[in-house]
């Protein structure tokens, strides 16, 4: 079960209250991206800032961490002006706490590494995904087809950038169980996703290439995944990582590219 931090949410409530209830709308692919984005983009952070401050390929995760920030700031400006004014309270209200949230993280990142902004961070990751979570339920509510299957790369992608938070997390101290859990919870969602990209058929020759990739590599890297308890190859495990996205983001391309031709 995803969490989130009472902490930062008794913090947020001082400038909103959520109501009760969910609003359907119908999909809205680039809102539905964005929201995403920003829940890869929660994951990612937390897993670069580990990295660079355990000093394990720091060069590339201090890129990564600064992509990262880039890019979440710019997808919840873009949920922002993508909420309109007829749009419902909860939208608003949590578009808000994600740009707070995104606030709140930026100071905890100038502050000297310690377990107690390690532990912030964590904290920051869960927030801003539950947030984005929400509008990309809301705005991905009932997508079926290449919109369907966007939905669903893209959420490969969130789950390894969680699974390889949750690892060097685990590295670097945070050895709860619940983190273990976690990240034991997501390598099984990855694996129920892959199931679904597989039985698609509608794949080009080139995603078809990128898909057999996958499922070559997977079953190594889950093995990497999983012997977070018993071994430390934080160096692998983000290789192993990597190597998988760069595939995923093969197929991301293929469906915005259908998605597009259809409107076409």
């Amino acid at each position: 079960m995803k969490t989130v931090s009472l902490k930062v949410l008794a913090a947020a409530a001082v400038f909103f209250v959520l109501p009760v209830g969910q609003a359907a709308a119908d999909v809205d692919v680039e809102m539905m991206t964005s929201a995403q984005n920003v829940s890869i983009s929660s994951q990612k952070i937390a897993k670069a800032y580990f990295y660079k401050h355990l000093d394990i390929r720091a060069d590339h995760a201090d890129t990564d961490l600064q992509e990262s920030l880039s890019q979440i700031k710019k997808d919840i400006l873009k949920l922002h002006n993508g909420i309109k004014a007829g749009n419902s309270k909860e939208e608003k209200n949590i578009a808000i706490f994600l740009s707070y949230t995104r606030d709140e993280l930026d100071k905890a990142l100038a502050k000297p590494y310690s377990p107690a902004t390690g532990a912030l961070m964590i904290d920051f990751s869960e927030s801003l995904l539950e947030g984005a979570d929400f509008l990309s339920g809301v705005y991905g509510k009932g997508a079926k087809g290449e919109a369907g299957m966007l939905a669903e790369v893209e959420n490969q992608l969130f789950l390894l950038e969680r699974v390889n938070k949750y690892y060097i997390a685990h590295k670097a101290g945070f050895k709860d169980h619940n983190n273990v859990v976690q990240l034991q919870k997501a390598v099984e969602d990855f694996e129920k996703s892959l199931a679904k990209i597989n039985s698609y058929d509608g794949y080009s020759d080139l995603a078809k290439e990128s898909v057999a990739k996958i499922n070559q590599f997977w079953p190594v890297a889950k093995e990497f995944y999983l012997g977070v308890q018993e071994n430390a190859l934080p160096v692998i495990v983000l290789a192993s990582t990597d190597k998988l996205e760069k595939e995923i983001s093969t197929l991301k391309s293929f469906h915005h590219q259908e998605i597009a031709s259809a409107k076409n």
